[in-house]
Formats: structure tokens, C-alpha cells, sequence
């Protein structure tokens, strides 16, 4: 699913800060943001911009954030993230609808063909990012070691990209969920990493383009294609391009994975993080010199769905991965019963004993899973 990053949203509390007189907080589904006060009301609507929004500084409503632009990928403006006042998180950034003609002119056309009530339920359901230029943040270098994306061919599109959906954004999951059986895993702080395997008489192997075995000879098995990706490229065998793109090929090749898949014989892409002593700043806290690949998640590419959380985790023991950390498995209602009970248990600690970014959860009877991003990792990296 792709991530929303502008929308309506509904206001469903607002609550003074202590000592302050000019600001207040609002809350918009399981997000509390800082804004002007008396500026909203409960029950109002606003245009909610969601954490890593990069506003373009070419639209001059951004002008009261110039203090705070950055340059990033090549544009200027400004990037969404959470912040601290007054002792309050603030995550996202609320405005005013009358503030958007893009938005509202979208409101008064749904209003003349549904009806208010059904306009505004429809609003809520939309996104607003490509009216807006806004683009949705992401680091440009990996951080491991200064290797830029240069340009190469894009991660295969039969392959979905992994990007679970914020707790905050599901503010009813614990009503319609509670009942049901999830995977909990600790989110690990890595470069997200991809290997594949797509077996010669797949109907997929047409989308690949054509490799010269000289050059990329663990690409080609004899019974099919393996690839190695970040997480928006499939990265080159041959490519030298400082430390990172050797590295996720360093990590694959470590583990045999090519022949392994191969061995396997079904066209399936693993997805996880690579993690090590050069990436994100090891936030996880490994040794010198060590880097691997922990696994979250098997996409069958034929079937086009992840195989069961369970079977992922057998498939990588069988085949002498990492798995990500697993507390276990509990129904829904024993994890969190609410937003804020899910933020306060991803405040835990890692495979290392340090602070982890959060928790992840997965349905075990589908593809349905979200995450909780622990509000103290946001704040120290400043997302």
C-alpha cells in the first residue's frame, strides 16, 4: 500500500499545554500535533502532512518553515518530522483547509455529487501529495559508507516494496483486530535489502532485462535470475561504486544466497534489513566489520502475496539466515489496546541490548501488518 502522506483529516480532541499561550494540541486520529491556538476545533477538518512530507520551497505557503529548509535531492524546502515544545511530541504538521483551494475545490466537487456527510468521508480517503509537489522524504545515501544510487535499473516491479502502515493511521485496528493472531518483531534501523530468485518458465522473467553473464556471472543460475536490490535498485554484480554496492553483495554471496534460491527452485524475493558496523550509523551496535542480512519477509512473486510470517521464519532457519528479532505471537488485544499502549511497548530494547526503532506486526492469516516507530528513536534521528 502506498503511503499517504497529505490528507484530510478530522480533529478529534484538542487539549491545552500547560504554561503556554499561544500554542495547543491537536489530535488527528492516533497523531497529536502542535498548533496555533483557537486555530482548530474539535470535530473540524484540517490538511494533516504526514512525517517525511518534503514541502517544495517554490510554493510560498512554506515561507514562515524558511528558517528550516534543507536541500535534498536536488530541491530546497522542507521536511516533516517530529519535534519537541514545551515538554509535547508534535508528529506531522496540521493546517488549516481554507488554506488549500487544491483541497477544498476537491471537498465542494465531492459535496455536489455525494452530499456533505459522504464528501468529507470520501475526502478522508483520498491523498493530496501530487496536487501539492509534496514528495515523500528518504535518506539518499543509505549511510553506508557515501554510496549514491547512481543510475541503474529499478527494483523489479513484480516485487513489492516493504512500508507497513503507521499505528497512528489505524486508530480502529485495535476494535476490528483485537481478537486476532499477530507476529510481533523488533524493527531493525538497517538498509532495506531485497534478494531474488525467478525460476526460467515464470511469466515474470520478461520483466528483467538482460544481464551479460561475463560481467554478472551469480546473476545468471541455470534454472533462472537472482538479484540483489536496495530498496529502489537492483544493484549491478559488477558494481565497485565506493563501499555500500559491494556490500549487499558481499552480504549475499557471503550466504551462498544465489545458489541457495536456486536451490530452492520457486521465484521468491527475501526481504529484510542489512544491518552492520557501517550502516545507519549502526544504531544497532555491532562489532567492527560486521554486516548481514536479517530477514522479515518472503514475497512469493508468482503468487504475487507474502508467504505467512510463521513459514518465513521456518524458510529462513532451514537456509541459515538471520530472521529479525520475534517476540512471538499473541492476539491483538495482549500486545496494545490502544495507539498510545503500542508507542509505549516499542519503546523496548534490540537484538543488542540497545534502544530499538520499534515493532512491527503481522497478521498471521494475511498480508495485513503495521508498525510502531518508538517515539524516542524518532526524536534522536530527527524523523
Amino acid at each position: 500500500m502506498l503511503r499517504r502522506l497529505v490528507t484530510v483529516r478530522k480533529v478529534t480532541d484538542i487539549q491545552p499545554i500547560k504554561g503556554a499561550d499561544r500554542i495547543e494540541i491537536a489530535f488527528v486520529d492516533g497523531w497529536q500535533c502542535i498548533v496555533k491556538k483557537e486555530g482548530f476545533r474539535k470535530g473540524q477538518l484540517g490538511v494533516f502532512f504526514e512525517i517525511d512530507s518534503f514541502l517544495p520551497a517554490e510554493d510560498k505557503r512554506w515561507a514562515f518553515l524558511g528558517s528550516n529548509f534543507i536541500n535534498w535531492n536536488g530541491h530546497r524546502g522542507f521536511r516533516v518530522k517530529s519535534h519537541k515544545m514545551r515538554g509535547q511530541i508534535s508528529q506531522g504538521l496540521l493546517l488549516p483547509l481554507g488554506d488549500f483551494p487544491e483541497v477544498t475545490g476537491k471537498l465542494k466537487q465531492l459535496e455536489d455529487e455525494h452530499g456533505r456527510e459522504e464528501a468529507e468521508e470520501l475526502a478522508q480517503k483520498s491523498s493530496f501529495e501530487g496536487a501539492l509537489k509534496v514528495q515523500k522524504w528518504e535518506a539518499m545515501d543509505n549511510k553506508t559508507g557515501g554510496w549514491n544510487e547512481t543510475p541503474q535499473e529499478p527494483i523489479p516491479s513484480f516485487i513489492r516494496k516493504t512500508d507497513q502502515e503507521r499505528c497512528q493511521n489505524l486508530p480502529n485496528v485495535f476494535e476490528e483486530w483485537k481478537d486476532e493472531i499477530f507476529q510481533e518483531s523488533t524493527k531493525m534501523d538497517g538498509s532495506s535489502m531485497t534478494v531474488y530468485f525467478v525460476r526460467n518458465d515464470s511469466d515474470k522473467l520478461q520483466a528483467l532485462p538482460e544481464v551479460d553473464a561475463a560481467k554478472q556471472p551469480t546473476v545468471v543460475q541455470p534454472n533462472g535470475r537472482f538479484g540483489v536490490c536496495s530498496r529502489n535498485v537492483d544493484i549491478a554484480e559488477d558494481n565497485n561504486d565506493k563501499a555500500a554496492g559491494p556490500q549487499y553483495w558481499r552480504v549475499a554471496k557471503k550466504s551462498r544466497l544465489a545458489e541457495q534460491l536456486s536451490a530452492l527452485n520457486r521465484s521468491l524475493a527475501f526481504q529484510g534489513e542489512l544491518c552492520g558496523s557501517t550502516v545507519q550509523s549502526n544504531f544497532e551496535g555491532f562489532p567492527a566489520g560486521f554486516h548481514d542480512f536479517f530477514v522479515f519477509a518472503v514475497w512469493d512473486i508468482d503468487a504475487q502475496r507474502y508467504l505467512p510470517p510463521k513459514e518465513t521464519e521456518v524458510m529462513a532457519e532451514q537456509l541459515g539466515l538471520r530472521h529479525v528479532p520475534v517476540v512471538g505471537y499473541f492476539p491483538l488485544r495482549e500486545i496494545a489496546t490502544s495507539v498510545s499502549g503500542l508507542l509505549q511497548r516499542a519503546e523496548g530494547v534490540g537484538l543488542n541490548k540497545r534502544k530499538r526503532e520499534g515493532i512491527v506486526l503481522k497478521h498471521v492469516g494475511s498480508d495485513f501488518s503495521f508498525k510502531a516507530i518508538s517515539n524516542s528513536y524518532l526524536l534522536k534521528h530527527g524523523e
